[in-house]
C-alpha cells in the first residue's frame, strides 16, 4: 500500500506539474480573462472546527471570493458515516470540483472514480486515497516520517545513552499520513536495531485517548526514549501525560502538524518538543490555487495527476525555537 502510494505522488511529480506549467504558461496572456464566475466547489473535510481544515477553507474562500465562484463546505464532524454520505450527495449536485479529505486510503476511493468518471474534478487535500485522481495537494508524508525518524534515532540511538524505547501514536492506522509514516519510519528503525518500538497504537484523533495511551506506556516502559504522534492535536494529550508523570526531561515528544500557533504555544509550554509542520496557512493558498488552475482546463499531459507538495518547516524547543515559524488564524 505505502509503496503504490510513493510510487503514484512520485510519478505525478515528475510529470504532472510540467504538463501543467506548460498549460498555464501558453494561455498567460488570457487567464486574466478567464471567467471563473458561477463555477462551484464543494469541500468536503474530515471535520470543521479545527485550525487544519479552517485554514484551508479560509484560503479557499479568498480565492473564491477573487474570481466569483462559490465554495461549499460540507463537515462531516469525525463521522466517516457521514463524510461517505456528504460524498455521495455532492458527487449528484455536480460541482466543478470536489475537494476531499481522506480520513482513509480506501473510504471514499469508490467515490473519488466515480467523481472522475462523470467530469469532476477531484482535489483531494493532504490526505490521499488508494484512488488518484485530478490533483493533490498536501505533506510528503513519507519524507516526514523519514525525517522524524531519523531525528529519533540520532536522539535515541547507539551512543546516546538511552533506552531507544519509542511510542508510535497514529490518529487511524489506516490514514494516509499514519500508513506512510510508519512505513518510512520502520524502514529507518530496521537500520538501527537499538531502536525498539514498544507501542503503535491509534488515537482516533482523540487527546484525551493519546493521553491514556501515553500514560500506560509510560506505566510499562518508564524509561521510554520518545513518543511520535501523528497529528500535533492529539499528541497533546501525550505530551502531557508525559509532563504529568515528571518525564518532560527524559521523553521527547514529537509530531506533524498545520503549524499554528497553538503548535507554537506547545513548544513553548513544554507540551512537545519537535513538530514537522507542513504549514496549513500555505497549504490553503495551494489548494486555492490548484482550483483556480482545475477550473481553467488544468490537466497533466499524460493524465496523471497534478501535486503541490507542501514544503516544511520544524519547529524545535530550545535555541532553535522560532515562533515565526507558526501562522495565526
Amino acid at each position: 500500500m505505502f509503496d503504490s502510494l510513493t510510487r503514484m505522488f512520485r510519478t505525478a511529480v515528475a510529470g504532472a506539474l510540467m504538463g501543467s506549467c506548460a498549460l498555464v504558461a501558453s494561455n498567460s496572456a488570457m487567464a486574466a480573462e478567464i471567467d471563473m464566475a458561477g463555477k462551484k466547489v464543494i469541500f468536503v473535510p474530515i471535520a470543521m472546527g479545527i485550525s487544519l481544515t479552517e485554514g484551508w477553507a479560509r484560503r479557499m474562500r479568498e480565492h473564491a471570493d477573487i474570481h466569483g465562484y462559490t465554495i461549499d463546505v460540507r463537515d462531516a464532524a469525525f463521522n466517516t458515516g457521514v463524510m461517505a454520505e456528504l460524498v455521495a450527495k455532492a458527487i449528484s449536485d455536480k460541482p466543478d470540483v470536489l475537494v476531499v479529505h481522506n480520513p482513509t486510503v480506501q473510504l471514499l476511493a469508490r467515490q473519488i472514480k466515480q467523481a472522475e468518471a462523470e467530469g469532476i474534478k477531484v482535489l483531494q487535500i493532504n490526505l490521499q486515497s488508494n484512488q488518484p485522481s485530478t490533483a493533490f495537494v498536501g505533506a510528503n508524508w513519507e519524507r516526514i516520517g523519514r525525517g522524524i525518524a531519523e531525528d529519533i534515532v540520532k536522539e535515541c540511538g547507539e551512543g546516546s545513552g538511552k533506552s531507544g524505547k519509542v511510542a508510535i501514536i497514529p490518529g487511524q492506522l489506516t490514514a494516509a499520513d499514519s500508513v506512510i509514516m510508519n512505513e518510512a519510519a520502520f524502514k529507518v528503525f530496521e537500520e538501527h536495531k537499538e531502536i525498539q518500538v514498544v507501542s503503535n497504537q491509534a488515537s482516533d484523533w482523540e487527546p484525551e485517548k493519546a493521553r491514556q495511551i501515553t500514560a500506560t506506556v509510560l506505566q510499562q516502559h518508564p524509561d521510554l526514549c520518545a513518543i511520535f504522534g501523528h497529528w500535533d492535536v492529539h499528541t497533546m494529550g501525550a505530551g502531557n501525560a508525559v509532563k504529568d508523570a515528571g518525564k518532560a526531561d527524559d521523553v521527547l515528544v514529537y509530531s506533524t502538524g498545520g503549524g499554528d500557533d497553538v503548535a507554537c504555544k506547545a513548544i513553548e509550554d513544554g507540551v512537545q518538543d519537535r513538530i514537522w509542520s507542513y504549514d496549513a496557512d500555505g497549504q490553503g493558498r495551494d489548494a486555492g490555487t490548484m482550483i483556480d488552475l482545475l477550473l481553467q482546463g488544468a490537466a497533466a499531459a499524460d493524465g496523471s495527476m497534478l501535486i503541490a507538495e507542501s514544503p516544511l518547516k520544524i519547529i524545535k524547543a530550545g535555541e532553535e525555537y522560532d515562533s515565526s515559524l507558526c501562522w495565526k488564524m
